[in-house]
């Protein structure tokens, strides 16, 4: 009977250091949660934008069209892709305006994401809006430059003008002047005459 309490003790010991070492190696019994993290679509937008930058013009070409197919279908990742590739710096102005569209669709079809689209949505707007102030500003400056312009040339114009009148007045002058001598050889010889 001693043998078997002997037995009992060592293989309780045995098992009871193993499961400590175990326990004591950081893996527990109990199953363990998982955290699963997804990228937001705003997450997703923005790292698309900056994985993009480098590309070339006509890749973001075939690139956008193929986005802009895709996402006529509803496609959200291709939504997403197209947003990201509107807010591209070789995006024209109109590929902007379909981008914002599709945010702003996007937003009301997808509710539960909409803070931090919104939040994205906010910051399109406001390139917009200074895409605008710079259009009219350059606007503005090219009317300027344009009424410049049409103005030196009626100065050149006047310029011109007055500088044929000056050469005719020189003209006139000198034949004012070869009269006055004229004039002044008869009035001499009539007073030679007289004499």
């Amino acid at each position: 009977m001693k043998v078997v309490w002997v037995a009992f003790f060592l293989s309780a010991f045995l098992l009871g250091g193993c499961a400590d070492g175990y326990r004591k190696k950081g893996v527990s019994d109990q199953p363990t949660e998982r955290i699963v993290m997804q990228a937001s679509e705003t997450e997703t937008i923005l790292a698309c934008l900056a994985g993009n930058q480098k590309m070339s013009r006509q890749a973001f070409a075939g690139a956008y069209k193929t986005a802009f197919s895709n996402a006529a279908r509803e496609e959200n990742d291709d939504v997403l892709r197209l947003i990201c590739l509107s807010l591209h710096q070789h995006a024209s102005y109109k590929q902007f305006k379909e981008g914002m569209e599709a945010l702003a669709g996007y937003v009301k079809t997808h509710p539960e994401s909409a803070a931090g689209l919104q939040g994205l949505q906010v910051l399109m707007q406001r390139i917009d809006q200074e895409k605008i102030a710079k259009w009219a500003k350059s606007s503005k400056i090219l009317d300027e430059k344009e009424g410049l312009e049409a103005e030196n040339r009626e100065l050149l114009e006047r310029n011109e003008v007055l500088e044929k009148a000056a050469a005719n007045d020189q003209v006139r002058i000198k034949e004012l002047q070869k009269q006055i001598e004229q004039l002044k050889n008869i009035e001499s010889i009539i007073k030679n005459r007289e004499r």
